[in-house]
């Protein structure tokens, strides 16, 4: 029976749709990964602030992947990896995007930076990207011009969000960004948002080279997921798990689908897979 030293989830689709507050099935879970001295990694698109919230909720010490991978660290902030955008490919950005009006939010490590809104209809819908809980944590900052802010900042972000109501407005700024800006890697969510990070920078990526740093290999990792963004983790790990909820294209990928997030899904998972691995941990 393999053994699994690493378990990732998700916790954009996990539990930022509430008020991201975790269980008590799922704090137990969380307690009982411990006893077992298996690692939990964190994985957001959002920033290290809103990561270590959850981490707090859930009692846990982990590992969190931010800003949609460009950025690792402990919940102390002792930062292993920071892959930021570079500032010549950010003012590419900004330039791109003064074609439309649209808000842009660039995600620092200690604040995120977007342009004034403008309090009028325009070709596209408006917007608004804060995660619950997070605007708090994470200071936004209101500028005039992106581009002036970059070259005054004189370095490119972790990462970069855009969010619109109209799915059709994202999808044609995206395919705009993907044409001018190749080395920029897009992940859409189900929210009608996308999250940018440099080439090299994703979360495939980030968590290879945390398996890597922790001596491991990818068999003996557990990826949670619910999202379309989830599929590459899932088909990566040696169990790819997919909560009950999550979208067909993800079950497929998945070795195996749990049940619902309201329904306890992610404890249930826990408990089952590892309960084994326990008893064989105990004859040793």
């Amino acid at each position: 029976m393999k053994t699994y030293n690493l378990l990732v989830m998700n916790i954009d689709k996990l539990f930022l749709e509430g008020d991201a507050k975790a269980t008590k099935k799922t704090k137990m879970a969380m307690a009982y990964l411990e006893k077992k001295q298996v690692s939990v990694v964190l994985v957001t698109n959002h920033s290290f602030s809103y990561a270590k919230k959850i981490a707090r909720n859930l009692k846990c010490d982990a590992t969190i992947i931010a800003h949609g991978g460009s950025f690792i660290s402990d919940t102390d902030q002792n930062e292993w990896y920071n892959r930021p955008l570079s500032l010549e490919t950010t003012l590419d950005l900004c330039h791109v995007m003064e074609r439309f009006d649209c808000e842009v939010k660039l995600q620092y490590g200690d604040y995120c930076a977007s342009i004034r809104p403008q309090h009028k209809q325009t070709l596209l819908a408006r917007m608004s990207f804060n995660a619950p809980g997070e605007q708090i944590l994470y200071p936004l900052t209101y500028v005039d011009s992106l581009y002036e802010h970059v070259l005054k900042e004189g370095k490119g972000p972790l990462n970069v969000s855009l969010k619109c109501d109209e799915q059709k407005d994202l999808d044609y700024i995206c395919e705009i960004v993907k044409k001018e800006i190749p080395e920029l890697n897009l992940v859409k969510t189900n929210r009608g948002e996308c999250f940018l990070v440099g080439a090299g920078a994703e979360k495939e990526r980030a968590l290879q080279w945390l398996v890597k740093r922790n001596q491991l290999s990818l068999d003996q990792v557990i990826v949670v997921g619910v999202g379309e963004e989830d599929i590459e983790m899932i088909s990566m790990a040696g169990l790819g798990v997919a909560m009950g909820d999550a979208t067909d294209s993800v079950k497929e990928k998945a070795n195996w689908v749990t049940r619902t997030m309201n329904q306890g899904g992610l404890a249930y998972m826990v408990h089952e897979v590892f309960r084994k691995q326990l008893n064989m941990q105990l004859k040793e």
